[in-house]
């Protein structure tokens, strides 16, 4: 088994009662069985909702069956509003 720390973020870290978890996985546990477990602890992965990041990235440009590495962090934060054109 391999620990992910799950740190949240803005006001996500009041909706969901913590600053940051740790989520035991498979040893060879990949981007496709992070999802469901952050779905679990009640996080709506909706683009329009929250925005998980691994590594820089958005969960949803890994390939899901990227590979987790044991420490990885994924946080996680509201979506924040904004970037439309100027007015």
């Amino acid at each position: 088994m391999m620990a992910i720390t799950v740190k949240f973020l803005g006001g996500l870290r009041q909706d969901v009662g913590m600053e940051s978890t740790t989520l035991w996985l498979p040893d060879e546990a990949t981007v496709a069985d992070l999802e469901p477990r952050l779905r679990a602890l009640g996080i709506d992965l909706d683009s329009e909702k929250n925005i998980a990041v691994l590594s820089q990235r958005g969960l949803n440009q890994w390939p899901p069956d990227r590979r987790l590495a044991p420490g990885e962090v994924v946080m996680v934060f509201p979506h924040i509003a904004g970037g439309g054109p100027a007015s």
